[in-house]
């Protein structure tokens, strides 16, 4: 699945020519048969939006080249998910399978266009659940619009994937204090100093929800996503103990996953996630009003303003009116980013641009309803530390135009 560090990746990329497609695929049955069509129709928009550039034919042609090879590629369209992401340069072709649908565009321009990616980088946007049952232990990646099964190494698959033997009958035939210790370092000492079956199975579950949680933990190490347990509460008990886990894990549904399907799991899963997103958000967005309320230059929503904050750094925050396209020019030296009327030849997507260095900065990108912005307003920003040379204090409140 996409993923921050492959988002990082393009950013840094910036080519001077790039081209950027994105399609909204199906997934099942005779349906598919649109994918390549609708790829087939993007080209067609993209050696327009070349030519238009004063590229040649045969320069478009070997361009769009590996692209064009996929429009027939049987096989490729049918493992597709809700949308596909094609990036093309003089470097290559990059593609990402997305599990969220996007619009049907064709961008070219210098540097990607990274606008409907940003869905995938809000906090807690994507996340991980863990399913458990004495049976299987299994982990998925998930938005609110699908989930993928996720291979994570050394989780174990079942208790009896676990390496103790189940011998409790043997432990069973002689006092424990007369039986040697045969089981290895990791044996349930209810296996090797001879309790009973129900106690012995106690210790392996134990034993499988440690070594799950913990594989987990490792596997999430370098990229860190919440996670949702979903297990019944025999053991979902023991994971709410893992040490190492617990740090990550959002919340807990307590019902046996083997009695859901991936569209049921995914509903059950989201009913955690979702406030837990909505009252970032809410938090985030009251910080910004309050900050605007009382003429607080460090929120702002003047676009050249959020640019060259985003520029140098300094935006914490940003947040960017959804389905919306702000036109404007860089000035690459100076920073200086008036909005334009149109697609004016040489103008970008201005919240693409700011989206891309915040999050290049570490900062935050939320996606919001239009109206839930200040009237007229495409973007705002909620700044780390003002400029030094800033001095004016009305600066938060400048309109949109520049």
């Amino acid at each position: 699945m996409f993923s921050r560090a492959d988002l990082s990746t393009l950013i840094e990329a910036a080519p001077d020519i790039a081209m950027s497609l994105y399609l909204p695929t199906q997934t099942h049955g005779r349906e598919t048969k649109q994918n390549p069509i609708m790829l087939k129709n993007l080209l067609r928009q993209a050696a327009d939006a070349l030519a238009e550039r004063n590229m040649g034919e045969r320069e478009v042609e070997t361009f769009l080249a590996p692209a064009a090879q996929l429009v027939e590629d049987y096989d490729f369209w049918q493992y597709q998910d809700l949308g596909l992401a094609i990036f093309l340069s003089d470097a290559g072709i990059e593609m990402h399978k997305l599990p969220i649908p996007v619009p049907e565009l064709a961008i070219i321009g210098p540097g990607f266009h990274i606008a409907p990616l940003l869905p995938l980088q809000e906090q807690d946007a994507v996340f991980v659940i863990l399913t458990m049952t004495a049976e299987a232990a299994r982990v998925w990646q998930a938005t609110r619009f699908g989930l993928t099964a996720v291979d994570v190494a050394e989780l174990p698959r079942s208790i009896e994937s676990l390496d103790e033997a189940p011998d409790h009958e043997g432990s069973l035939q002689s006092h424990g204090f007369g039986r040697p210790n045969t089981g290895g370092e990791n044996m349930p000492k209810t296996q090797a100093y001879g309790d009973s079956p129900e106690e012995w199975r106690k210790g392996r579950l134990v034993e499988f929800a440690l070594r799950a949680g913990t594989a987990l933990a490792a596997h999430l190490a370098g990229d860190p996503k919440p996670v949702v347990v979903v297990a019944d509460a025999a053991i979902g008990g023991h994971v709410r103990n893992n040490v190492a886990l617990a740090p990550l894990v959002a919340g807990f549904v307590e019902i046996n996953p083997a009695t859901l399907d991936e569209a049921g799991l995914l509903a059950t899963a989201s009913v955690v996630m979702q406030p837990l997103h909505d009252k970032a958000l809410g938090i985030a967005l009251g910080h910004l009003d309050a900050l605007l309320g009382r003429g607080d230059a460090t929120a702002c929503i003047n676009p050249a303003h959020i640019i060259t904050a985003a520029r140098d750094g300094r935006v914490d925050q940003l947040f960017i009116a959804r389905d919306v396209v702000l036109r404007g020019t860089l000035d690459p030296e100076t920073g200086a980013a008036p909005v334009t009327d149109g697609a004016k030849a040489g103008s970008l997507d201005l919240l693409d641009k700011a989206a891309q260095m915040v999050l290049g900065s570490g900062g935050v990108v939320w996606m919001v309803a239009a109206d839930r912005l200040q009237e007229g307003t495409a973007m705002a920003a909620i700044l780390r530390y003002l400029a030094p040379s800033q001095s004016d204090p009305g600066g938060a409140l400048h309109s949109n135009s520049s």
